[in-house]
């Protein structure tokens, strides 16, 4: 599924299927997976439309800063990828994601005034898991290890949403930290799992400037990245709705 989330595998991959017919003399075929496969990469390398894509998940949901009231909140931030590379510090071993989830998991536990910080997240080696990792990076940029809890055993977004609601029950609000192009799926996965979080979305992609439009024309890699972010999204709410 990856492959089909992601505009440069599915180029190559209908750029090889049009090569494929073109030696089994499919010419027609050839030619309209070869017209297919770089209309793909046009629209989602050079066109606005990636910008567009990931912009509409990102802004469903603003900024959040603490409330007054919002006194010893417990905080989860959800898991989003690292390595177990032993040469670097706890720190360098989160994934850009995760280290923004982290940083903005903190800036809401200082901002709530004593709740916990929940990090989230397994390890699909076996190894130190992305809570773990989070937990160690949290403490050494000077959160009180007394002041964390780690969910080190699920996997997905869902997982994370029953792993809460077992540990911590469905009474409380908390404040909820991921991606902000992720908040719109772990939002209905969380309210469906019967609890009532606040999103404080991270890593934000899409940040205009003032005066200037975000919706250009030129080729970058970027749009690419931005595709794939957001139709990973899109197709996990679509499973979501349909399967889950």
């Amino acid at each position: 599924m990856g492959a089909f989330c992601s505009p440069l595998p599915l180029f190559w991959i209908l750029l090889i299927l049009a090569l494929a017919a073109y030696k089994i003399k499919y010419r027609r075929t050839c030619r309209v997976l070869a017209v297919i496969a770089f209309t793909e990469l046009f629209l989602f390398s050079v066109t606005p439309l990636p910008i567009w894509m990931l912009e509409r998940l990102e802004r469903q949901y603003p900024v959040y800063n603490a409330a007054a009231n919002d006194t010893d909140l417990p905080v989860l931030v959800l898991g989003g990828g690292h390595t177990n590379d032993k040469s670097l510090e706890p720190v360098q071993r989160l994934s850009a994601p995760a280290l923004a989830r982290l940083c903005e998991g903190i800036r809401q536990h200082r901002l709530s005034h004593g709740g916990k910080l929940v990090l989230s997240g397994y390890s699909a080696s076996g190894n130190t898991s992305v809570a773990e990792t989070m937990a160690l990076t949290a403490v050494s940029l000077g959160i009180s290890p007394k002041d964390t809890l780690m969910m080190t055993k699920p996997g997905t977004t869902l997982e994370e949403a029953q792993e809460y609601k077992k540990r911590f029950g469905t009474k409380g609000k908390f404040i909820l930290v991921t991606s902000a192009s992720h908040m719109p799926r772990a939002m209905e996965a969380f309210r469906n799992a019967g609890l009532d979080p606040i999103p404080a979305p991270a890593f934000q992609q899409i940040k205009p400037e003032a005066g200037k439009s975000v919706y250009g024309w030129k080729p970058s890699g970027n749009k690419l990245i931005y595709t794939e972010m957001a139709m990973h999204e899109y197709v996990g709410m679509w499973y979501y709705k349909w399967f889950k």
